[in-house]
């Protein structure tokens, strides 16, 4: 959800405050996650908890977000909750994206690998959209307030005999504008099948299903599911890993390609200590399509530092006419 939808919905909030002196019991639903609501797709915006399509590690993001058949990386929980496989020993990752305007995300995370009984991974995503200042009606002054959203994530992860790695994560959500709060509840599962002797992995993953449990106010939002198809390929002779994914967002339809999204990434491996990443999302094109001023819209750029234990990435990326996005990680193996 933009700065803008949130500065929207807090006016509303403010207009309604007249009419919330009773007290209002909000019914809380019982669901069943892996049953979405089939719903036509309307446009984006047209779901709640937006946050979670935001990319968030630097690493992924500097690739596009194409990272559903990506293995040995905690962003799994995220793009495809197999990917988590290939963790070593105990992980941690704190990520802070400077996002637009004043708006600004971040993850902590946590991997531990339990050997051949697989890995287990746990994250918080958090976004806070910056200070808003609440007035009654009539223009007086009632203090200030700030909006935020929050993802608790707990994943687990295994591979099969046969090489196929799969995963499944459940997820709390929030959003909150003053003291008005939304709460759902989601789940995410996903498979990879490597390769080896191609060393290409196949990911394919289903996320944020699920439902509201507590609504704005009267409004259940819908969840922003959406389904990936990966590759993943290092190159033979080229020290390069490609990666490809195709998306579909549940509620949500591209202008092109079928109402699908694709993006593309690379990451080059200059030294086994520094790597060089590059990408472009399709969702670029449809920024470009309002401005053709603004010609960077869709591609992404990283760079990765290992030094022993520690690895610091950072990603940039542009939104065209609605700004840039700076993405910085520190990630540690114990």
């Amino acid at each position: 959800m933009s700065r803008s939808a949130v500065r929207t919905r807090a006016v509303a909030l403010l207009i309604i405050e007249t009419d919330m002196k009773k007290n209002i019991k909000l019914k809380i639903i019982i669901i069943l996650l892996l049953m979405p609501i089939i719903i036509k797709a309307d446009g984006w915006g047209s779901t709640g908890f937006d946050f979670l399509c935001i990319d968030i590690g630097a690493r992924p993001a500097s690739m596009a977000g194409a990272f559903c058949a990506t293995r040995g990386d905690i962003n799994g929980l995220v793009y495809n909750v197999a990917g988590i496989v290939g963790i070593k020993n105990k992980f941690a990752t704190f990520t802070f994206l400077d996002y637009l305007v004043d708006v600004k995300s971040g993850l902590v995370g946590f991997t531990q690998s339990m050997g051949d009984r697989g890995v287990f991974a746990l994250a918080a995503i958090y976004t806070n959209y910056g200070k808003f200042q609440k007035t009654d009606i009539y223009g007086n002054d009632l203090g200030s307030f700030f909006p935020g959203n929050i993802a608790i994530s707990a994943g687990y992860a295994d591979t099969t005999s046969i090489g196929l790695s799969y995963g499944i994560a459940i997820k709390y959500l929030q959003f909150s504008i003053d003291k008005y709060t939304s709460m759902a509840a989601a789940l995410s599962a996903g498979v990879i099948y490597r390769i080896k002797s191609q060393d290409l992995n196949i990911g394919f993953s289903i996320n944020n299903l699920g439902h509201t449990i507590k609504p704005f106010i009267n409004r259940y939002e819908k969840l922003p599911i959406s389904y990936r198809l990966g590759l993943s390929k290092r190159l033979a002779h080229l020290p390069l890993l490609v990666n490809l994914d195709v998306i579909k967002y549940h509620f949500t339809s591209s202008r092109i390609l079928w109402g699908l999204y694709w993006s593309l990434g690379g990451e080059f491996t200059i030294t086994k200590n520094i790597f060089l990443r590059l990408g472009y999302t399709s969702q670029g094109s449809e920024e470009r399509e309002e401005n053709s001023n603004f010609s960077l819209a869709g591609f992404r750029l990283g760079l990765g530092i290992k030094y022993k234990k520690y690895t610091i990435d950072y990603g940039f990326g542009s939104l065209g006419m609605l700004g840039n996005m700076n993405h910085f990680t520190l990630s540690v193996e114990f």
